[in-house]
């Protein structure tokens, strides 16, 4: 029984190993490429709420106050910043006491798929959006 078993080997195993590690290659490959969107989502959240923390203590949201905020190099810059209120004076873009709002913030990531030598790259464009609450500690006359 033995001798017919070591006679019989015809290698299956080898391409059993072989498939497997196929896929657990392109499984980690893929995790790679979407690794930068996990980054970015976290780094947006943080912008939104650093975001919604100054405009709850200044009281506006005015593009200076905004451009303030985005000075800061530790957090992302977004390609677009909303916030859904009622305004207290729409046009200085103030914000009264206790008033609720929501700040979402928007980045769109470019995933590279694919680098061909004589080609332009394949890329997707991901859209990622954060948002956060706050509510206004300024009181306004």
């Amino acid at each position: 029984m033995k001798r017919r078993f070591i006679r019989d080997s015809t290698g299956e195993g080898y391409v059993d190993v072989a498939v497997t590690m196929l896929i657990i290659l392109t499984f980690t490959a893929s995790l790679f490429l979407l690794f930068p969107i996990f980054t970015a989502k976290q780094s947006l959240d943080q912008t939104a709420k650093y975001v919604a923390r100054t405009v709850e203590l200044y009281g506006r949201a005015d593009d200076e106050t905004l451009e303030s905020v985005l000075e800061n190099e530790n957090i992302m810059r977004p390609d677009d910043i909303r916030i859904e209120t009622t305004w207290f004076d729409e046009a200085d873009r103030t914000i009264q006491l206790k008033t609720a709002f929501t700040v979402t913030v928007t980045k769109t990531i470019p995933i590279t798929i694919l680098r061909p030598a004589l080609g332009d790259p394949v890329v997707f464009h991901v859209t990622i959006t954060a948002s956060a609450r706050g509510i206004s500690e300024v009181y306004h006359k």
